[in-house]
């Protein structure tokens, strides 16, 4: 009998860790969350309602920074296949007011996650508390399409990126020299990509013409760099002269 069980022994380890990955992800989530929680200290978003489980959930977030985002709702549903090998493959879905993303998700122990072919939509008002302090307000939406990327989440940088931003035009106003001024927009498509080390997304109109450029580097420094014929577009004059694809005016910050 003894000799029997030995010689199933790879089969009975199998159908050990099968059972035990089935009991997780069927427990009820906020049985597990009451469990995690403590452990992971303070966190960027507040999470107030959690429903399922691990393999099929729920779960409505705040962010405390930025209010005018609201509830947002999260849904996922996990992959068991990926657990096996230690990573684990979601289909996630996150919506709120003014705001919407869906993304194949993958995460590893490595710390490394991926989202792929994701797709999401921002209204511009959404944003609009966060520009105002500069005295920006826009008007509008954004939607992204064909996202792809890869985040070392424990080094916090972008190690790949592609995908389309287009926003959908409107009225813009902006201090120059101290003075308000107001424009309109027409539609801007932007370009993600790699540049180096660096995540940048490259606008243009619709004739693809560059507009602007903006930049994150892998140590935190993020920027971005205007061309003379943004102003043109917007029926504004530059009072120096410079062509139409001169950079008039770039700008670099710590952004993480």
């Amino acid at each position: 009998m003894f000799k029997a069980i030995w010689a199933a022994r790879w089969y009975v380890l199998l159908g050990f860790f099968t059972f035990v990955i089935v009991l997780a992800v069927n427990t009820p989530l906020h049985f597990v969350w009451g469990y995690v929680k403590p452990q992971l200290g303070r966190l960027p978003v507040q999470v107030d309602q959690i429903t399922g489980t691990v393999w099929d959930g729920s779960a409505r977030l705040r962010v405390p920074r930025l209010n005018s985002l609201g509830p947002l709702d999260v849904r996922w549903q996990l992959s068991p296949v990926g657990l096996l090998g230690g990573q684990a493959d979601l289909d996630v879905h996150l919506s709120g007011n003014g705001v919407r993303l869906d993304s194949a998700a993958s995460v590893g122990l490595n710390q490394v996650l991926t989202l792929s072919d994701a797709s999401g939509y921002l209204d511009a008002a959404v944003i609009a508390p966060l520009l105002k302090r500069n005295r920006v307000n826009i008007a509008g939406s954004f939607e992204l399409s064909q996202l792809n990327t890869t985040l070392d989440t424990s080094a916090g940088n972008i190690q790949a990126l592609s995908g389309r931003l287009v926003y959908s035009g409107g009225a813009i106003g902006f201090p120059v020299n101290n003075k308000p001024v107001s424009a309109t927009m027409p539609v801007v498509v932007g370009v993600l990509g790699m540049d180096g080390d660096k995540a940048v997304i490259d606008a243009a109109t619709t004739d693809n013409l560059p507009l602007m450029q903006g930049y994150m580097q892998a140590d935190g420094w993020g920027g971005v760099s205007i061309r003379r014929r943004f102003l043109d577009v917007l029926g504004q004059q530059w009072p120096n002269p410079a062509e139409e694809d001169t950079v008039i005016f770039e700008v670099s910050h710590k952004v993480l």
